[in-house]
């Protein structure tokens, strides 16, 4: 496995996610973007699913559970699936990136969603360093 020091984290990437925005496909174009630029500069692209409750938009295995149709995880990206609102509380991330060389994470988020800090907080704590990316269009910006 060669080592990787950077991650793209797509925090926010679940249909559930990204379908209730009314500017769904304005966003998935920037996050597209973002995920091109990290695959061209050879970044490791991670890909977490936060596991729903029953009854939820994210219902495990839902349909709002997967990854928006527009993001989809390549042979050499990591899945993770995640169960609190930080990506690293038992989901084996710090292993896994560690494993991979991986000392720099951009993490990418909807606005005012709770996994954001949460991950940025362990990640930091953990010894990463850590770019939270703000990548919405501009229309979106100001709502």
């Amino acid at each position: 496995m060669t080592p990787t020091p950077t991650a793209l984290v797509l925090l926010t990437a679940q249909r559930h996610h990204l379908e209730a925005l009314p500017h769904e496909q304005a966003v998935s174009r920037a996050w597209q973007a973002r995920v091109q630029a990290a695959r061209a500069a050879g970044h490791l692209i991670v890909h977490v699913q936060w596991e729903g409750e029953p009854g939820t938009p994210g219902e495990t295995f839902s349909r709002g559970w997967v990854l928006h149709p527009d993001f989809r995880a390549e042979a050499t990206d990591l899945p993770v699936r995640a169960t609190a609102p930080d990506a690293f509380a038992g989901s084996g991330l710090d292993a896994a990136l560690r494993s991979r060389g991986v000392r720099e994470l951009h993490l990418l988020a909807l606005p005012g969603s709770e996994v954001r800090p949460a991950t940025a907080r362990t990640a930091r704590e953990l010894g990463y360093r850590v770019d939270v990316l703000e990548d919405l269009p501009e229309p979106l910006r100001a709502t």
